[in-house]
């Protein structure tokens, strides 16, 4: 049986404590009850909390622990939530937390965290120099605080070594999910999934990401380039051009613009095209070649794999998943 350990406190999601709990614990359970087979859970999972005391959640849902982060044994699996409430106060206040992540041996342990819960690895030093995601929201925030990790937020799943981070909201579904493959197996994650009705193999936050997140910054240069590419990403993009534009050798440009946004000038105005992508195939009945046309390019094939690359969709799919559903006559 693997052993799961879920870290509870104050002002954490209730839904990124007991959606891993339900899940990871009815793995090998849901599925063979369905279809009248033996019972076979593969997890045991339990809530822990400093000193054993309760949790009020950020949603005012009172949870009890089963036992005390002190006195927890080493377990396969240890799952920081999200926090749902400040993200400063949060941390200063559960420095028990961030003590024992310190202390985890790494090596026996998968550590993971659900969104914003990968304040907590950061903090207590784990994700020096390693690569994290987190909500897209709070992207600029974790960049400040940790300039050393190499944050990925466009990524739903990152993994180095023994630590997971999930993307942002309802990522744990796919943290759980991809627990249940490395542990158990590719088959019992697919039985998971489709005993609990979710997605499998869900790679990018890129569809959930506003392009407004990669303009809040303070760099005025920047905002200029990126005024200019947002009124012409339909044409291709010249550095030369920014270059004389804005005074700047390609270089500086380039460092300062990745430094402000965590994309270069060329990803950013690909990230442009595809969000506007995405809206046409959210709101209009046009062909996908046109839409392609629309946002600056010829070929269909280039533009289709593109946008997998970074949706994780295929186009198609994508309008299939987000098209106008509800009409009310």
């Amino acid at each position: 049986m693997i052993k799961v350990a879920i870290i509870g406190f104050n002002g954490a999601f209730g839904s990124a404590i007991t959606g891993p709990s339900d899940l990871l614990s009815q793995s090998g359970i849901t599925w063979n009850r369905i279809y009248g087979q033996p019972r076979r859970p593969r997890f045991m999972v339990e809530v822990v909390s400093a000193g054993g005391k309760p949790i009020t959640c950020v949603n005012n849902l009172q949870l009890q622990p089963h036992s005390a982060l002190e006195t927890l044994t080493p377990p396969d699996v240890l799952i920081v939530p999200t926090i749902g409430g400040n993200i400063d106060q949060t941390l200063a206040v559960n420095p028990e937390i961030i003590a024992y992540l310190q202390q985890v041996d790494c090596t026996r342990t998968v550590i993971s965290s659900n969104c914003t819960g990968a304040f907590f690895l950061a903090e207590a030093g784990l994700l020096e120099g390693k690569q994290a995601t987190t909500h897209w929201g709070v992207a600029d925030l974790f960049r400040q605080r940790y300039p050393n990790v190499l944050l990925k937020p466009e990524q739903m799943i990152t993994q180095s070594g023994n630590i997971l981070c999930a993307g942002g909201g309802q990522a744990w579904f796919d943290l759980c999910l991809y627990l249940v493959e490395h542990f158990v197996g590719h088959a019992a994650a697919v039985e998971t999934a489709k005993g609990f009705v979710i997605d499998l193999g869900r790679r990018s936050q890129f569809s959930y990401v506003p392009i407004e997140a990669r303009r809040q910054h303070s760099d005025p240069y920047v905002h200029s380039i990126q005024a200019w590419i947002d009124k012409h990403y339909v044409q291709p993009l010249s550095l030369e051009q920014l270059k004389q534009d804005h005074g700047l050798s390609v270089r500086t440009l380039i460092r300062r613009f990745k430094k402000a946004t965590g994309d270069t000038p060329l990803a950013y105005i690909q990230a442009v095209r595809m969000e506007e992508a995405c809206k046409l195939l959210e709101t209009e009945r046009v062909s996908i070649e046109s839409i392609a046309y629309q946002v600056g390019y010829e070929d269909i094939s280039s533009f289709s794999k593109l946008f997998k690359q970074m949706t994780g969709l295929p186009p198609s799919h994508y309008r299939e998943r987000y098209k106008i559903r509800a009409v009310i006559t």
